[in-house]
């Protein structure tokens, strides 16, 4: 057993003796919370292991999870320091702008008053940082910025704030400067496609231009007027039916997937504009008819699960796990119960592995922790994360700028606390 973990004698020694201190509870050293299991508890070094603290005894206080990860983050404070301190020293530059952070946790945990001058100060840190400021900047809690509400309390808009601060603002479309611009563009590239009407080539969105252009009804009207050459097929009924009949020559059905430009077939949305739904579609070229499409009733959809859950038991895996074994799709699911929860409830089924809603920092910080702790590498690419029961990348980016980054740092922390 390594030196820095307790033995379990002194565990055992440290659980009698909080359980006298605290007539016959066990509770956190440090904020006094109940411990009912161990599962709930870490035993910790009062004295930080790397910084002389032994592992004995004396030195072992039980803590709980939350006090325990606010100890690491602390941990994990002073390591980032000691890196600065050591850049410095190796004569490299290291980031000065130390108030706008404190400001931004101060802020953060309403420990100081909102005026304008601490939102400009805390905005304004965060654009020096990252060269620009958006709406969506505003709602990640990882920035650690203010409410947007106060952007037009103190500036009216976002266009104003970015204009205070020296930003450039995006271009505001009228009727004029969308032709003009839809002009210049198609000059240089009269070929041009839906896909290009974006902001990295000065244009406007479409739902842009259909705004200000009502006589227009989607992006072929637009190159007409502009007197360019559509180039693609315009489908009409007629070519649909055509095309899909000698598509059924070589295959049994269509179904959704089968819908691409490489098989010769219009697209999913072509086909919903003269047909409606999947169902009549399928019936009126003569194909097999998908089961999925078929009306299905709550009571068929509860007593295929039952049929289910008899066969394979009413506990699995994952969502995933259960929807390979049931012979119906997920959106069938939804279409009739509203959601796959209420599905669930109502079939009486569970999962073993139940995806958290929503994490806080804490609990972000404590699943990596924890998982790096047990001796794992890095996942190799946030695909991995879910199998690992781990939180997402989406999760993650809302506090960190790259899903690696508190895999990074933290194993930095672990390799240091550990020698």
């Amino acid at each position: 057993m390594s030196d820095r973990v307790f033995s379990d004698s002194i565990q055992y020694q440290a659980v009698l003796a909080n359980l006298e201190k605290n007539n016959g509870q066990i509770k956190c050293a440090i904020c006094g919370r109940s411990i009912v299991s161990k599962s709930e508890c870490h035993f910790d070094h009062i004295v930080a292991y790397a910084k002389g603290g032994k592992s004995t005894f004396d030195n072992c206080q039980i803590l709980c999870t939350d006090c325990n990860l606010s100890k690491s983050d602390k941990e994990l404070h002073d390591f980032m320091m000691e890196e600065k301190a050591k850049q410095f020293m190796a004569g490299f530059a290291v980031n000065t702008d130390q108030n706008y952070v404190i400001k931004a946790e101060q802020v953060a945990t309403n420990k100081t008053k909102m005026t304008k001058e601490v939102f400009d100060e805390v905005v304004g840190g965060f654009i020096k940082k990252k060269g620009d400021i958006k709406k969506l900047d505003f709602t990640r809690e990882k920035n650690g910025l203010p409410s947007i509400a106060y952007v037009s309390k103190y500036y009216g808009s976002l266009t104003d704030l970015r204009a205070a601060f020296g930003l450039k603002n995006d271009i505001i479309w009228n009727r004029e400067r969308i032709w003009n611009a839809l002009i210049e563009y198609s000059k240089i590239n009269p070929s041009f496609k839906q896909a290009d009407l974006t902001k990295a080539n000065e244009l406007p969105s479409l739902p842009c231009i259909l705004s200000n252009y009502p006589e227009f009804k989607n992006f072929s009207d637009i190159r007409n007027a502009l007197g360019l050459e559509l180039n693609y097929e315009l489908w009409s009924r007629e070519k649909v039916i055509n095309a899909c009949r000698k598509y059924l020559q070589t295959h049994s059905k269509i179904t959704l997937k089968d819908l691409r430009k490489e098989n010769g077939l219009p697209t999913s949305k072509v086909i919903y504009n003269f047909f409606g739904n999947m169902q009549v579609f399928q019936e009126e070229i003569g194909s097999e008819v998908s089961k999925t499409l078929q009306f299905v009733s709550k009571e068929e959809l509860l007593k295929t699960a039952a049929l289910v859950t008899k066969q394979y038991g009413s506990s699995f895996l994952d969502r995933t796990a259960f929807l390979e074994v049931f012979p119906y799709s997920q959106s069938v699911i939804i279409r009739r119960f509203g959601s796959f929860d209420a599905f669930v409830k109502d079939a009486d089924i569970t999962f073993v592995k139940n995806k958290k809603a929503k994490y806080t920092k804490k609990e972000v910080d404590e699943c990596i922790l924890t998982y790096l702790k047990d001796g794992n590498p890095i996942p190799l690419s946030a695909k991995q994360l879910s199998s690992l029961n781990l939180p997402s990348s989406a999760t993650i980016l809302r506090f960190y700028d790259d899903w690696k980054e508190p895999f990074i740092v933290f194993l930095k922390m672990i390799d240091i606390t550990s020698k």
